[in-house]
């Protein structure tokens, strides 16, 4: 007697159609900025930040849309054991019949809200941009990232949850129970760098065809022209979201406009930025080490505005801290490429000897404004939350962060 063939569920229209979504709209845009908000825990405690995820995920809010949605957790999340690198499943379903939407894999680098100067720690150490390997594997066109996210993908790649799986190993568990179902890749800051690179090794992971949609917000370049070529060639839909006043996403293919990027706001860049702007320029020159932008039509320009004087993203001492942290940084920041620089050759048409490296106290003339402005933009619940919701096309939900009441 022949085996009874397994009933396949169908797949309410509802559902198709909000998949459809996913991988064509920016229905879901400001759902991804919120996952990648709710690993910014506050605390420099890994263990704290995974906790907060577990706790609060299915609390989140919905959009209304085609599907009655709810959160629940699918994989992780895992923290490294420094709080530099976090990433989760977080999957959104339809709670009436039960199928799922799509899986969102967030991304986080080191947690800036507990540590504020981890936004230039991240673009100026983290990344190691002057350095670039080839990336993916055996690519023929030339394609390659920093050195620094190489090496942050491959800690993320290596995590596994308590289940004893790899992202990669969850993401192929969940294409093939639920067929045609998208993955989300999404972050913000190094987590959004880190989501191209994700997404591409993801691509390569999974069975062909799998339905992969990255979506970075406020994102430093992660490679290469040809590799943001091949990106774009990879993912058809993948939106790059970018406050202009936001200073992390101009490294590194927009370093030169860093150093006048707010004075249409009367704060004006400390000499330090600009000695240390023009040697990483002539650094990444010498070493033939280029980036590249994602194209007009996948970035998505945020609407921008100066900093109120009555909004301040961090407290008074914790603003001095950051200060103080911040001007440490770009300090030891400016003798490495002072040190790098030194040790190079005599490059022909290259003048290093314009360049100047006298750091003095002057050199910090208004670090505390700036540093304001610096965290004022790049953060999600004053630089982008807002900003997102705005957008043509994107579902709106409550904001579920407390400090959403000071944005």
């Amino acid at each position: 007697m022949s085996a009874t063939p397994a009933i396949v569920p169908t797949v309410p229209d509802n559902v198709k159609a909000a998949r459809q979504q996913v991988q064509t709209t920016d229905f879901f845009a400001l759902c991804y900025l919120m996952l990648s908000n709710l690993a910014y825990s506050g605390e420099n405690s890994a263990q704290r930040a995974v906790q907060q995820i577990i706790d609060l995920l299915p609390t989140m809010p919905v959009p209304q849309g085609q599907v009655t949605g709810q959160w629940k957790l699918g994989w992780g999340p895992v923290a490294s054991n420094d709080n530099s690198n976090l990433m989760y499943g977080a999957e959104f379903s339809d709670a009436v019949s039960g199928f799922p939407v799509f899986s969102a894999v967030a991304i986080r680098g080191t947690d800036v809200e507990a540590q504020p100067a981890g936004v230039l720690k991240q673009i100026i150490e983290d990344a190691d941009a002057e350095h670039q390997v080839v990336f993916p594997e055996n690519n023929t066109v030339g394609a390659k990232i920093a050195e620094g996210t190489k090496i942050g993908l491959d800690v993320l790649t290596g995590f596994r949850d308590r289940t004893g799986r790899t992202v990669a190993q969850y993401s192929n568990d969940f294409v093939s129970a639920n067929p045609r179902t998208p993955i989300v890749v999404t972050g913000h800051s190094l987590g959004g760098a880190q989501t191209t690179v994700v997404a591409s090794y993801l691509s390569g992971q999974l069975p062909a065809g799998t339905a992969i949609v990255p979506n970075t917000f406020a994102a430093p370049t992660a490679g290469n022209s040809p590799f943001i070529q091949l990106y774009e060639k990879t993912f058809p839909y993948c939106p790059r979201w970018y406050n202009p006043f936001d200073l992390v996403p101009m490294a590194f293919a927009g370093l030169g406009g860093i150093k006048q990027l707010w004075n249409q706001c009367g704060t004006r860049a400390p000499d330090i930025i600009k000695i240390l702007v023009d040697a990483l320029v002539f650094l990444l020159k010498v070493l033939h080490a280029n980036y590249s932008q994602q194209s007009d039509g996948d970035s998505r320009m945020l609407t921008a505005a100066c900093q109120p004087p009555t909004v301040s993203v961090l407290s008074a001492a914790a603003q001095t801290q950051a200060v103080a942290e911040i001007q440490a940084l770009l300090q030891s920041a400016v003798k490495k490429l002072q040190d790098d620089i030194s040790k190079l050759p005599i490059i022909g048409g290259l003048a290093a000897h314009k360049l100047s490296f006298d750091v003095s106290a002057a050199s910090f003339a208004n670090i505390g404004a700036w540093v304001q402005q610096l965290l004022f933009q790049h953060s999600v619940l004053t630089g982008y939350w807002n900003a997102v919701k705005g957008s043509k096309g994107v579902a709106p939900i409550p904001n579920p962060f407390a400090q959403a009441a000071g944005a």
